[in-house]
């Protein structure tokens, strides 16, 4: 048996130890209920108080719990734990806190069930739901530009820069090091000759954080937007100015000089053409949008763990030493730019004009409005984890009526349904 807890699987599936997390039950059977009287605890056991899991476990664990695998449970997961343990004021209210006194509208966009009227951070660093959003509305930026571009004849290339890093060095050096370092490659006269001797007309910037076994890994990946072709003595002369400014930097800095292998990799991304669809893909197949943008998307190699990985970790494990990486991430992240267009690039690829991060997670996706969750159930809701979640599954499901069959469950309230301009909004669900 399969037991799905909050979008995760047991040992079957994910490699996790159900037994551990329940000491003294036996594999496959259901745990015995807590002495609680907490409804949503009640078909969890009472693990160890040290473990953050007991309060942030998903709360949904009956016969008719929704035991799908999905993301956004696992985000709607990771922003619950964010919503105490976060040091980011923005972040905490993210999802949470109502923006107007009429209720919390629940959506239906083609199926797909969404909130509107709460707050939002627009964070793509450090909160799962909101960079969701934000890094899928760059990926479509960056894809299309990519497409734009190579549909005139054109070509792309993408730069990974990275950095010798070792365990102890703090992220937010690492980050400050790295940006320098790439601002001194493209700012010298010796990049604008080699931007005027083979039409280079600018480039977009991508920032990805991961951790493993040498500690904090920051690098880069660029897209480089070239006229035509830049053949073979052009990629060499672009790639020799690339090594040897980025390497003399990260030394001026005291670092190690970067590995002549993988410190920097410039290779070309092809792409392929058809009517009513175009994708430009790099050598392993990765469209271009997604590889700079979707890091939401992304899990570590070679066991090295992304960011929303160790928030994960910790919302499962408790264990402090991840929420210690986690709060300096957050730190040497905040305010930071994890995308950026070189001047005037945009402007040559895209008709759309640019939205900031907050203005692009506070963007209404529209869809019709199927239930209305009045603001002092909503205050109940968020209490519990799994619920936010869970609701929205419900919705998709059953409407109104699966909505409040779960509220009910829990005692929660009921939702309305929504009201024409000018009537009350207390109808009855039919």
């Amino acid at each position: 048996m399969t037991t799905v807890i909050h979008g995760r699987q047991d040992r079957q599936a994910s490699g996790r130890d159900t037994a551990s997390l329940f000491p003294g039950r036996g594999r496959g059977r259901r745990p015995e209920a807590p002495q609680s009287s907490s409804p949503h605890l009640s078909d969890l056991p009472s693990p160890p108080a040290t473990w953050y899991y007991a309060k942030n476990v998903a709360a949904l664990l009956d016969d008719d719990a929704d035991t799908r695998l999905t993301r956004r449970n696992s985000r709607y997961a990771g922003r619950e734990v964010l919503w105490e343990r976060s040091r980011i004021e923005r972040v905490r209210k993210c999802g949470r806190v109502p923006i107007t006194e009429g209720g919390i509208p629940v959506h239906d966009n083609l199926g797909v069930s969404h909130y509107s009227g709460l707050a939002t951070c627009g964070s793509i660093w450090a909160e799962p739901v909101c960079s969701a959003k934000i890094r899928n509305v760059r990926s479509t930026e960056i894809s299309t530009a990519t497409a734009n571009w190579c549909k005139q004849g054109n070509s792309v290339f993408m730069a990974t820069l990275t950095a010798p890093h070792d365990k102890g060095m703090r992220l937010g050096n690492l980050m400050d090091v790295i940006a320098a370092a790439f601002r001194a490659v493209i700012g010298c006269r010796a990049w604008r000759r080699l931007k005027k001797q083979h039409g280079i007309i600018g480039q977009i910037r991508s920032t990805e954080v991961t951790y493993g076994e040498n500690g904090w890994h920051p690098h880069l990946h660029v897209l480089i937007f070239v006229e035509g072709d830049l053949g073979a003595a052009g990629l060499a002369a672009v790639t020799m100015h690339v090594q040897g400014t980025w390497s003399a930097q990260l030394v001026k800095a005291g670092y190690r000089a970067p590995s002549l292998i993988h410190g920097v990799q410039i290779v070309r991304c092809y792409s392929a053409a058809e009517a009513g669809a175009y994708i430009a893909k790099t050598q392993d197949g990765r469209s271009p949008g997604n590889e700079l943008a979707r890091g939401d998307l992304k899990t570590g190699r070679q066991g090295s763990r992304t960011p929303f990985q160790i928030l994960e970790d910790f919302r499962w494990t408790g264990d402090l030493a991840d929420l210690v990486l986690w709060h300096e991430y957050e730190k040497a992240t905040k305010g930071k730019q994890a995308i950026a267009w070189s001047k005037g690039l945009r402007k040559l690829l895209l008709t759309e004009p640019e939205k900031t991060d907050e203005e692009v997670a506070a963007q209404e996706v529209g869809g019709e409005v199927i239930a209305v969750i009045p603001v002092p159930v909503w205050k109940k809701i968020v209490r519990i984890p799994g619920i936010p979640s869970s609701l929205l599954d419900a919705a998709e499901k059953s409407g109104i009526i699966g909505i409040n069959a779960l509220l009910a469950r829990y005692k929660l309230g009921r939702a309305v349904l929504p009201s024409s301009p000018g009537e009350a909004n207390d109808d009855e669900p039919p």
